[in-house]
């Protein structure tokens, strides 16, 4: 019962925690904009606003469109419950926290958005949502190689075990294949929290955010919610493997866990700030490759020199 309520409580935390971070990125990126910008709770307020309208629904949809933002939301929420914040190998439900069980969240999470943007009835929705699954097919693969040369140093799948390996120094940056696979990783979480050249700021509603351009009213900020808790999992993810530095106290290790994801989703708008700006599918397509080719060494020297 202990790890169900510290479960619910990192979840809960982080889902009122997330849109703070969200707002401070979008504050801060209009300031190096020389913007005056909104105040860092602008992301409560836009969310608060849309709970409280109406649900709109296109008469041409059916119930992948209507139930696709609970979907989105308990798959983000099942992803950070999933993830080691609060409790340890000790825990009950140790074993669900496995990194087979996030990559399937993950690829739920993905097709689930691919599905309701098809379902809209919206040609631009489903443009975004096409746009959606090109990213899961350049990012995946690297993700997925990053993961596999982990689990092989580790010799599990178990995330509280590979997290407390790492503190222990039993693996670690010291192994090279680790090392390198943490680079591609870093790519893969920075894509994923969709900043420059991911984006298309200049289409934010018909392309970015894909079936965002039919949802609206409480649909569409239960829908953004699920975004941001998606991208402070990836981050998490991140810190959890090659990170995980934390107190064994779970109220100390949670706010230490929100601190160092904040940190890390507001550090990327100082990128996304002052990259270049290319077209996506050539930039996403050269950049995956040199990812890809990372996590490929990563492999080939644990293959080589094992771990």
């Amino acid at each position: 019962m202990q790890t169900i309520f510290l479960m619910i409580l990192q979840v809960v935390v982080i889902v009122l925690v997330a849109p703070l971070f969200d707002g401070m990125a979008r504050k801060l990126r209009a300031r190096l904009q020389s913007k005056q910008g909104s105040d860092i709770f602008q992301t409560y307020r836009d969310i608060a606003k849309l709970f409280k309208r109406s649900r709109t629904i296109p008469a041409c949809s059916h119930w992948v469109f209507r139930w696709a933002p609970f979907f989105l939301f308990a798959s983000s929420a099942a992803i950070l419950a999933a993830i080691p914040i609060t409790y340890n190998q000790h825990a009950e439900f140790g074993a669900y926290s496995d990194i087979f069980v996030i990559l399937y969240l993950g690829a739920l999470l993905r097709f689930i958005f691919g599905a309701a943007s098809m379902d809209s009835g919206n040609p631009f929705a489903a443009t975004g949502g096409g746009r959606e699954q090109m990213l899961g097919v350049y990012v995946e693969p690297v993700m997925i190689m990053c993961l596999i040369v982990v689990m092989l140093v580790a010799k599990t799948s178990n995330l509280v075990a590979i997290q407390e390996m790492v503190k222990t120094g039993v693996i670690g940056y010291q192994i090279p294949a680790f090392a390198v696979a943490s680079i591609a990783f870093l790519w893969c979480m920075y894509v994923e929290t969709g900043r420059k050249p991911y984006d298309l700021a200049e289409a934010e509603q018909e392309l970015q955010e894909g079936l965002l351009g039919e949802y609206a009213g409480s649909d569409l900020g239960l829908v953004q919610a699920a975004l941001i808790l998606k991208q402070f999992a990836m981050i998490g993810l991140f810190l959890t493997i090659f990170e995980p530095w934390n107190f064994n106290n779970p109220f100390l290790a949670l706010i230490i866990f929100v601190l160092k994801a904040g940190v890390f989703y507001v550090a990327a708008v100082f990128i996304d700030n002052f990259g270049p700006r290319f077209k996506m599918t050539s930039s996403l397509r050269k950049n995956a490759v040199g990812a890809l080719a990372i996590a490929f060494v990563a492999l080939s020297l644990y293959v080589f020199m094992g771990a």
